[in-house]
């Protein structure tokens, strides 16, 4: 370790690695099966087993995917009968696979035995909660979905769930504080580094327009051209008809756009390149022209370009730890016996026993570190049962089932689930799934943000492109940080692609580029754009920063690609091409039905409760 590494902290004493209860992570561990061979208990989850307490790497954390790819390598598993068999198998602990386990018991069979499977140690999917604890207090964040977008326009079925589950969205500027930050200044801030602009700098405004742009380390032309492009007066395709219009808009990124026809020179078009990514997963290279119209992105002057649009609604719904909250309601409804309480507040703070999650007297039972490698009928019988596999540390077991809900990833289908049609697989796996990266750190105090006017910096040539505080809300028993002596939770974002190449293939290169990056390089330089970013305001990364951890999503966000085209379902009303995928890959096989996200080409959680509720009524 030299000299740069110890000021900023990285000899420092916080969880490096993943560590549940002092067993660390391999590929999974006994300890958290609770199944039964012929009736008989072959493990329990321990009580102290807890991982929303986890930092180091999770989401996709060491042992969650290993025997995935293993099987998509083609590794075969022997596989040992137990001797359970359930009404039904849910592949999938997401949002999705728990919701269908919930409308099953509600619509279908409240007496059902329900087995749910993750290959995760924890359940949510991308709906993860990390929590902190310093000095004997509570600190929570969200590891990957965020908040509920527009609940007032969730379709009839989702509405049901969520109103089941206690969830009052009308709530939202009850428990926000939005106006904690509002004795330090607007706010919103554009840092500038030197690797990218030729020198480290702080403008005020979200995109350096509150009059301090002028220092900044651009060129005068480049200042010009950025003014110009947000002010977004100019109609840069003139003279063309709203035909012609539409015709440039589908036919190039919005960086190849913005330089062609706004005339922007490469400064801006690196300031940019980034600024689809929090939203989308993809840069200004590959994003298309008419979605940055669509989402009301600077260029495009109010043109039309005869596109029908829906109304943007733009309400909202945050939980202390993003949708985390949601799947956590869903788990006591399904395990009751898990956690104390019955409202939207109490579960914020309840402390949620996992040992109970796999009891062999529940009718839901959750199982932890399991990875599903097949599904396949009886005797290659459509109407008969299913025989589910499963890896969990390392060995292979089977269970039956009388139905089985598929809500994972479309794109394993063709290697567990050989009794789908070829052409269906062949749909299924066009399912292109983005990488995402959030980052939490938890920081002893906060007066460096205050003294330097900071709630959110874009950052539009870091690694970690938005640095911002995590979600202001009080909730129940819980607490937001709202002043500068108190310790908070910064969130990071970054998302890795490989500019240049088509979307989805940027997508599997940002995978590699994830699994194949340490957690001590991602703490490395979170700790140096803190350092450099905060500094100024009293910021020592060595002191001042108490836990982080590192949320990576491999596949986050769904959609669906052409392989001959390379067009992706960015939003499904303009897919231009005859057949959706994603249609043809959900169709039910016999007794097993297809959910999430993949389902839709949408990765929202009233999709995946969609999804769910349309698989669960499909098996009837």
């Amino acid at each position: 370790m030299d000299r740069r590494d110890k000021r900023l902290g990285m000899d420092r004493e916080i969880t490096r690695r993943d560590f549940l209860g002092g067993v660390s992570v391999a590929i999974g561990t006994s300890l958290l099966s609770a199944c039964a061979r012929n009736g008989e208990p072959v493990g329990r989850t321990p009580s102290t087993y807890y991982p929303p307490g986890q930092s180091g790497i999770r989401g996709s954390h060491p042992g969650s995917f290993e025997a995935a790819h293993a099987t998509v390598e083609g590794a075969e598993w022997l596989a040992e009968s137990i001797g359970e068999h359930y009404d039904l198998v849910v592949v999938g602990a997401g949002i999705s696979g728990l919701a269908a386990a919930y409308i099953h018991h509600r619509d279908i069979n409240p007496n059902a035995r329900i087995l749910i499977l993750d290959n995760h140690d924890d359940f949510g999917g991308h709906a993860k909660r990390n929590e902190f604890e310093l000095d004997g207090r509570l600190f929570l964040s969200y590891g990957g979905t965020t908040f509920m977008e527009s609940p007032d326009s969730y379709p009839t079925v989702a509405k049901e769930v969520v109103q089941e589950l206690g969830i009052d969205t009308d709530r939202h500027s009850e428990v926000w504080h939005d106006d904690f930050f509002e004795p330090y200044g607007p706010g919103r801030v554009t840092w500038f580094d030197k690797e990218t602009f030729g020198a480290d700098f702080l403008a005020k405004g979200q995109y350096g327009f509150a009059g301090s742009l002028d220092d900044a380390p651009l060129s005068d032309e480049a200042k010009e051209q950025l003014l110009r492009l947000f002010a977004d007066e100019t109609d840069y395709l003139e003279g063309m008809t709203t035909d012609e219009r539409r015709e440039v808009l589908e036919t190039h990124s919005w960086r190849e756009y913005l330089e062609k026809y706004a005339g922007m020179g490469e400064e801006v078009l690196t300031f940019i390149q980034k600024m689809p990514e929090a939203a989308w997963a993809i840069g200004a290279d590959a994003y298309p022209a008419w979605l940055a119209w669509r989402n009301g992105d600077p260029g495009f002057a109010g043109m039309d370009i005869g596109y029908n649009t829906t109304p943007y609604d733009d309400s909202c719904f945050y939980f202390p730890d993003g949708n985390a909250s949601v799947a956590r309601l869903l788990v006591r409804k399904l395990v009751p016996t898990v956690a104390l309480g019955n409202t939207m507040d109490d579960i914020v703070t309840a402390k949620f026993d996992y040992s109970e999650l796999d009891q062999p007297d529940n009718l839901t039972h959750i199982r932890l570190s399991s990875t599903a490698v097949r599904l396949q009928h009886q005797g290659g019988n459509l109407d008969a049962d299913v025989d589910v596999t499963y890896v969990n540390d390392a060995s292979a077991y089977t269970v039956s089932a009388s139905k089985v809900i598929w809500a994972g990833y479309h794109s394993m289908l063709p290697y567990v689930c050989p009794d789908a049609p070829q052409a269906q697989l062949a749909e299924a796996a066009k399912a292109a799934r983005s990488p995402l990266l959030s980052a939490k750190a938890l920081i002893r105090d906060w007066h460096s943000l205050a003294n330097l006017g900071i709630r959110t910096a874009w950052c539009p040539g870091s690694f970690y492109q938005v640095v911002r505080f995590t979600h202001p809300v009080s909730m129940g028993d819980y607490r937001f940080s709202t002043s500068p002596d108190e310790p908070v939770v910064l969130h990071f974002w970054h998302n890795p692609l490989a500019p240049g190449l088509p979307a989805a293939e940027q997508f599997k290169a940002g995978r590699r580029q994830m699994l194949e990056t340490s957690f001590e390089e991602y703490e490395r330089i979170l700790r140096d754009q803190l350092e450099r970013m905060l500094g100024p305001g009293g910021f020592n990364p060595a002191r001042d920063i108490a836990a982080i951890t590192i949320n990576r999503h491999p596949h986050g966000y769904s959609y669906s690609f052409d392989p001959e085209t390379n067009e992706v379902a960015w939003w499904e009303e303009y897919w231009r091409q005859d057949q959706r995928p994603w249609v043809d890959a959900r169709q039910r096989v016999g007794n097993i039905a297809f959910a999430a996200h993949d389902a839709a080409t949408d990765a929202m959680t009233e999709t995946a409760i969609e999804q769910a509720h349309r698989a669960v009524h499909e098996l009837g």
